[in-house]
Parts: C-alpha cells; structure tokens; sequence
C-alpha cells in the first residue's frame, strides 16, 4: 500500500504530537505508586529525613500538593525538638516544601509553626527552616538519616496550646 503525500505530513504530525504529550505528561510529577516518602524527597532535591519513620501513606498531585500522613502525632529530637501531626500538608517544588502545615518546632518554651523548609540548590551542607519571618539554618547532615518518632505528649500539648494562646493574646496587646 502506498501512501500519499497528503496523509504523510498528517500522519508525522499526529506521531509527533502523541510523543510530545506522552513526555509531558510523564514528566509532570514522579508516581508516588509504590515509592515511599523518603524515596520522593532526593527527587526534589531534599534529604529523605524531614519526615520521621511513622510515615503510612502520602499523596503527591501534579500542582505539587503534598499530604503526608503519619501514624499518630509525635516528637523527633533535631537541634530543636521538633512535633508533627497526624497529617501535614505542604506544596512540594524543586529544594522546597511550601505553605508547610503540621510540623512545630520548640524553641525555649515556645512551640512555633514552620511554614517552609528549603535548601540551597545545588545541595550545600544546611537546610532552612522558615517560621514566619525568622529563618533558621541547620546542618543538613542529621536529616539524611531516616529518625524514629516519639509519641508526643498530652501534656505537652495542652502547654503548647497554652503558650500559643498567651503569644496571640501578646500580639494582639501589642
């Protein structure tokens, strides 16, 4: 069978067009189908260790909407002492987790939300945490290692609330 010269350029574009889509929409966000947590985060440029090893199940859209869940809230001991909720929400780009929600560390007394963590890109030796308009800078060595959750405390929660409340109170005085 011959084909003409009308439907050769027709069919070349149709081939070129079904390639292209199929890249794209390949490359569009990693399949978080059988890979874990800690497998995701190297492929955007972050250590596996932001998030303790209570992990069950995480969900990943194509926008970048993050939704880690974890088997009860607990405590990991960083530089800071660091809480996570049962679920923490976040927008995931390239060496940042964004518009971060669920994850309080302690400072002094105080239990303080961090709204983002990022690193330097290419990967130097710190990542930054960002509570409100402090930034912290750690070494990024103790978040390559995957690190056991502690359940946190009731008690301390009730403290935390306390102090969060007294910090509202403060800051609307003021």
């Amino acid at each position: 069978m011959e084909c003409s010269f009308s439907s050769l350029p027709l069919f070349l574009f149709l081939l070129l067009a079904l390639s292209l889509s199929a890249s794209a929409a390949s490359a569009e966000a990693p399949s978080s189908g059988n890979a874990t947590i800690y497998d995701l985060l190297p492929l955007y440029g972050l250590p596996p260790g932001i998030f303790p090893d209570t992990v069950t199940s995480f969900s990943l859209s194509q926008a970048g909407a993050l939704s880690v869940n974890l088997s009860g809230p607990c405590q990991v001991e960083f530089d800071y002492l660091v809480s996570f909720d049962a679920t923490i929400t976040a927008v995931l780009r390239y060496g940042v987790l964004d518009c971060l929600k669920g994850i309080q560390a302690r400072r002094f007394l105080i239990w303080f939300d961090i709204d983002r963590i990022k690193v330097d890109l290419p990967l130097t030796n710190y990542i930054y945490f960002d509570v409100g308009w402090i930034t912290r800078k750690l070494g990024v060595d103790q978040f390559f290692t995957i690190h056991s959750c502690k359940s946190s405390c009731r008690v301390s929660r009730t403290i935390n609330q306390a102090f969060q409340w007294a910090k509202d109170f403060l800051t609307d005085l003021f």
